[in-house]
């Protein structure tokens, strides 16, 4: 399970003075000391008791005590709780070094072959069904205000979206072509809108949970006013408008 090196012992010793000791009104959080998705069990054997500050050093020791998946899986651990909220940041530091190398071991330990369907699909019915994160801010009059003016001045001065006019060599243009040739769309019936392009042997998992192969239907929400031709929002703003062919 762990690689038998000095950072073991080290995760095992937190461990076992966290067993064997009362905390009092100190916060707490409770720590798998074989993670859930190596197949540890919330049975009371394997859960420990940890301050904020020694549930970090165990997450900083486990990429260490693994290799493999394990590891990649024990940095990503790692990395979510480095951008942890601002409470539990007031209980351990995580210094700007530390950043940086949580950060570089994330983006190295990651392969496209770890994007499986079935991973993609359980980070999608994880955030399904859940409101967006800014949906019920309130906002003051001075921060709507602001928010308003800075839309009206990006209208104004005609700005595009950041890939508009970038220049593509043929290769580039071959690869993304290549990237898209033979996907197939997918939708959700329960919300349209909700739809993904993916290979035909990828499909399967989407497909076996409802969903239904197509584009599924498109609200119409604006009219091209060169071509009178009307779509969504998203392709006035990707083929039409300024950039219509039809534009005199």
């Amino acid at each position: 399970m762990y690689l038998p090196n000095k950072y073991t012992k080290c995760y095992y010793s937190i461990i076992n003075r966290a067993k064997e000791r009362v905390l009092g009104i100190q916060r707490i959080e409770k720590h798998h000391i074989i993670p859930k998705s190596f197949g540890g069990s919330d049975e009371v054997t394997n859960i420990a008791l940890l301050t904020l500050r020694e549930h970090f050093i165990c997450h900083l020791l486990l990429p260490k005590m693994t290799a493999g998946k394990q590891r990649t899986k024990m940095i990503y651990a790692l990395w979510m709780m480095c951008r942890a909220s601002k409470t539990r940041r007031e209980a351990y530091k995580c210094t700007s070094k530390t950043y940086e190398q949580v950060k570089q071991m994330m983006v190295n330990s990651r392969t496209s072959a770890d994007f499986t369907p079935e991973w993609k699909e359980r980070i999608a019915a994880s955030k399904r069904g859940k409101p967006p994160w800014n949906k019920g801010i309130t906002r003051t009059e001075a921060e709507r205000n602001k928010m308003s003016e800075t839309r009206k001045k990006l209208a104004v001065n005609g700005l595009k979206p950041w890939n508009v006019g970038i220049a593509r060599t043929d290769i580039e243009k071959t690869k993304i072509k290549e990237a898209n040739t033979g996907k197939q769309w997918v939708y959700n019936p329960n919300n349209p809108s909700e739809r993904k392009q993916l290979d035909p042997e990828d499909t399967g998992p989407y497909l076996n949970i409802g969903w239904i192969l197509g584009l599924g239907e498109r609200k119409i929400l604006d009219t091209c006013p060169h071509c009178q031709r009307s779509m969504d929002v998203a392709n006035l703003k990707k083929w039409h408008g300024d950039k219509c062919k039809y534009r005199q």
